[in-house]
């Protein structure tokens, strides 16, 4: 047997690795043949959602037409408003013989850029909503759905026609290729007689009957929170319905911000510093992020033992884990800027309840800005008192953003806190029919799936909402105690009005003379507010 050193002993070592290698190479290439004869593979984005559409508000036909009608109504909206335009939508659905229905939106927005036009409408997960910004849309996932919805009902391709600058308008039919996640133009073609905005039309299986009253209660709805809008809405050989135009004030359009260092969690850090490697820590921190100045940056930095000048491509695996962790704990960054925000505001949305309910009492209260792991966020919530009765008291309607949430209602964050309101303490009862507006604005709204319809149950947001209720609740128990002080003077008006009646009766015998009318001075003695 060889020495352990000699060179002969060395041949045979490396001639044994050879062989294992070869021998792990072969059981390793059965073992991948074995894989794919298991039918491992990947799948498309597009695929995934085609298989799983209930995840986006497409499971049935009833809700894919209100889903349809919501994506493609608040696409417009946006793009109105990002142009600081008064939005006109025309939305009209028309039932087919064959049970389909057909679905046009029309805006007059600004347009799309003709490029653009193929990716927004035939690629999942494209679009303009991923910079930190309030929005209407979250994923670039909706119209992409509809579009896909549309495809598989009906083999119909989503019809497009947008003009955008002073170029003529141009028409396109659009098919997704789910394989691929691509766009499939199956058409384009100039359009002169389309004077400007953008229209889309899809046909997809649905139930119209059904789902009419849901596209009304959200169209409805969408007039509260977006009052400036003024929305058309034409079914079959029905009478044209007009929702909104309450308001000729176009909110102030949500700023693009930086990301605030709470919000950087490891892989967004990661991400972040992979596109600024060449860059000392301290610049890296002030350039990238907001409320994080020179003077803030160093003391940071001082805070997590790292130097002002090291490269971001020197840090580690480890030391990026504790740089992210450092940043979502540190207490001395300011709180996020809300400038990224636009609620609905105190003046527009009671213009807009007044004109849609007989009340005199409507109150406005608004909680914020807060913060939700690095996120601004305000709550702001309106409360109006009817004379009619419903199953429910208070009744809840839900906006995340300005959109109105009409499904999945028990398992939300703002149905939760609600329910936990002693109501009956602020004197919400029988003779008291109480609706509740609450929306909740946020560069990032944590919704339960991808068909946007519930708040998942942050605390910070719950316990925002808490204070939100009880606010509104002091407030009804003002207007109720005071009406509950009228009813009270009125009975004891009545009652003295029948006594004195008594007494001025045989006072005016005594004297021989006629009883003289008392209403006047009864009414002038408890001064009963009759608005109450």
């Amino acid at each position: 047997m060889p020495s352990s050193g000699s060179p002969t002993y060395k041949i045979i070592v490396i001639l044994a690795l050879i062989s294992k290698c070869e021998y792990l190479s072969a059981h390793i290439r059965m073992f991948v043949i074995s894989l794919s004869d298991q039918g491992f593979r990947g799948i498309s984005v597009a695929e995934f959602f085609y298989r799983n559409r209930q995840m986006a508000g497409f499971g049935n036909p009833t809700q894919a037409v209100y889903s349809t009608v919501r994506e493609l109504v608040e696409n417009s909206l946006d793009a109105c408003e990002d142009a600081q335009v008064l939005p006109k939508v025309d939305v009209t659905l028309t039932q087919t013989p064959n049970g389909s229905v057909t679905i046009t939106v029309r805006d007059n927005g600004p347009g799309i850029p003709y490029e653009f036009v193929p990716e927004a409408f035939g690629r999942v997960l494209f679009g303009s909503k991923y910079d930190l910004r309030q929005k209407r849309g979250t994923f670039g996932l909706g119209v992409t759905m509809a579009v896909l919805y549309g495809q598989l009902t009906t083999n119909q391709p989503v019809s497009v026609v947008t003009r955008y600058g002073t170029a003529p308008a141009r028409s396109f039919d659009i098919y997704i290729d789910i394989e691929t996640n691509s766009p499939v133009v199956e058409r384009t073609a100039p359009c002169p007689s389309h004077l400007v905005g953008t229209e889309v039309s899809l046909t997809i299986e649905g139930d119209l009957k059904r789902a009419t009253p849901r596209v009304r209660e959200y169209l409805r709805l969408t007039s509260v929170s977006t009052p400036h809008a003024l929305i058309i809405l034409s079914m079959n050989d029905l009478p044209r319905e007009t929702f909104g135009g309450y308001s000729e004030h176009i909110p102030r359009p949500p700023v693009i911000v930086k990301p605030h260092p709470r919000s950087a969690d490891v892989e967004y850090l990661r991400r972040l510093m992979a596109d600024h490697e060449s860059m000392s820590l301290r610049t890296f921190l002030v350039e990238t992020f907001q409320k994080c100045g020179t003077r803030t940056a160093t003391r940071f930095l001082q805070f997590l033992a790292l130097s002002p000048t090291r490269k971001v491509s020197s840090l580690s695996r480890d030391e990026i884990v504790r740089f992210s962790a450092a940043l979502r704990n540190y207490d001395g960054f300011d709180r996020p800027d809300d400038q990224c925000l636009s609620p609905i505001g105190k003046e527009p949305i009671l213009d807009a309840l007044s004109e849609l309910y007989a009340s005199s009492f409507f109150k406005y209260e608004l909680r914020g800005p807060f913060e939700w792991q690095g996120h601004p966020s305000i709550l702001e919530g309106a409360l109006v008192i009817v004379n009619r009765q419903m199953d429910e008291n208070p009744v809840l309607y839900r906006f995340a953003n300005r959109v109105p949430l009409l499904y999945d209602a028990r398992d939300d964050v703002l149905t939760q806190a609600v329910r936990k309101v002693n109501w009956t303490r602020y004197g919400v009862n029988n003779n008291t029919q109480v609706l509740l507006f609450v929306n909740l604005c946020s560069t990032r709204i944590p919704y339960k799936a991808a068909g946007k319809q519930s708040i998942a149950g942050v605390s910070v947001i719950e316990s925002e909402a808490l204070l939100l209720f009880k606010s509104l609740g002091r407030a009804i128990n003002k207007v109720s105690s005071r009406a509950e002080r009228t009813r009270r003077n009125r009975r004891k008006m009545r009652e003295f009005l029948r006594q004195f009646k008594i007494i001025a009766k045989f006072a005016a015998l005594l004297a021989d003379e006629e009883s003289p009318d008392i209403t006047a001075l009864i009414h002038s003695l408890f001064e009963v507010d009759d608005r109450d």
